[in-house]
């Protein structure tokens, strides 16, 4: 018993160790396995002989498409979006110009100041204001911008990577999956690995089932709301949720904003209710979706996202949940615990 929790207690560091500095390098040929996996599954099930290389090109290709059509959606309501902000702030200078003069020359009639004074003095500090904005955030936004341009260079290598490693895969995916099944040392290693890829193929389920119930509702809110392009809106807002700690905010809020500068108070009120519904669907859904088919408890997916978050940063949101699906199916193999919640 006392080797058994030796080996628990090995298993927790050896999942911090990997999710921390392993998984970077191992992510793109464990995602390209399981894609490989898939399409190996999918090609047996066609009715006719295809080879696995031409049939793996097809259905990436198809893949890329729909994300570039997707990103290309993304981009046309963002810009345009930006476009509709950027004139209402070009005639925000000449309302507030008007409002500054208002408020001083009600200052100099009911106290007495000197209005020219102080609409002099507020636009000087006005100046500052923009001055050390030039000079602290603007080089802040392009050292932010070369942090971006990394990253996304190192997107774009994962894939590559992955997509290679999915021809390689497949072409000897077989013999793989024969060689794993006879050793017998592995048997620990594939009911673990059977617990995570039911995780995952339960989580991406759930993504997909929260993605349709967000878009579904903002599309559908932003129709009957009257906004130009709402249902196409909606739909890309419900994508961004799927992102980690982008969520429906970046394309709600800034809506709202715009409203509010038409003066339009109820319809920028409904669409803060609707992010803050947005928001509080998916906390609730997540955990739900997700714990419930996986045996482990609501509480215990939250808390596992918080803690990858604050261990392992913005992509603890994955890393957390799979870390504690790996040690719930490492206890169950070693202790061969009945299939209770975690």
């Amino acid at each position: 018993m006392e080797r058994k929790y030796i080996i628990f207690a090995a298993a927790v560091i050896g999942v911090y160790v990997f999710m921390k500095f392993l998984s970077p390098v191992c992510s793109p040929f464990i995602f390209a396995f399981l894609i490989a996996g898939l399409l190996n599954r999918l090609t047996k099930k066609l009715p006719v002989k295809v080879k696995k290389s031409f049939f793996a090109g097809v259905i990436l290709l198809m893949a890329l498409v729909a994300i570039l059509i997707l990103l290309w959606l993304i981009g046309g309501v963002i810009f345009r979006k930006g476009g509709e902000l950027a004139e209402q702030f070009s005639g925000c200078g000449t309302q507030l110009g008007g409002l500054l003069g208002n408020c001083c020359d009600f200052m100099e009639s009911s106290f007495g100041i000197d209005a020219k004074a102080m609409e002099t003095y507020v636009l000087e500090q006005v100046n500052i204001f923009v001055e050390n904005m030039e000079v602290d955030i603007l080089p802040a936004i392009m050292n932010k911008s070369v942090s971006y341009a990394r990253n996304a260079a190192v997107a774009a290598s994962f894939f590559v990577v992955m997509i290679i490693a999915v021809f390689l895969i497949l072409k000897d995916y077989e013999r793989i999956m024969e060689t794993l099944k006879k050793d017998r040392g592995f048997h620990g290693v594939r009911e673990v690995a059977g617990g995570v890829i039911h995780y995952l193929k339960t989580y991406l389920k759930a993504q997909v089932t929260i993605l349709l119930i967000i878009s579904a509702l903002c599309s559908g809110t932003l129709a009957v709301l009257k906004i130009k392009g709402g249902i196409v809106y909606g739909l890309v807002t419900g994508f961004m949720d799927t992102l980690p700690f982008i969520g429906t905010g970046i394309m709600l809020m800034p809506l709202a904003f715009l409203r509010l500068l038409d003066r339009n108070y109820f319809q920028a009120g409904a669409i803060v209710c609707l992010y803050a519904v947005c928001a509080l669907l998916r906390e609730f859904l997540e955990p739900k979706l997700i714990g419930s088919r996986v045996g482990i408890w609501p509480v215990g997916i939250l808390f596992s996202v918080f803690a990858g978050v604050k261990l392992f940063g913005i992509f603890g949101i994955v890393k957390g949940p799979i870390g504690l699906v790996i040690l719930c199916e490492t206890g169950k193999y070693l202790f061969r615990t009945k299939e209770e919640p975690c």
